[in-house]
């Protein structure tokens, strides 16, 4: 590959194992770690 551009996909689970929502707040905080290292994200 000779570009230095690349592209990762990361899924975030909606619920736990037990059927229970994970927090909205948990989701922003994992985002906004994403853009934090990699300076950006889109969903």
């Amino acid at each position: 590959m000779s570009s230095k551009w690349r592209r990762f996909e990361v899924l975030l689970p909606l619920e736990f194992n037990d059927g229970r929502d994970v927090p909205a707040e948990w989701l922003v905080e994992a985002v906004l770690e994403v853009v934090d290292e990699f300076g950006a994200a889109t969903s």
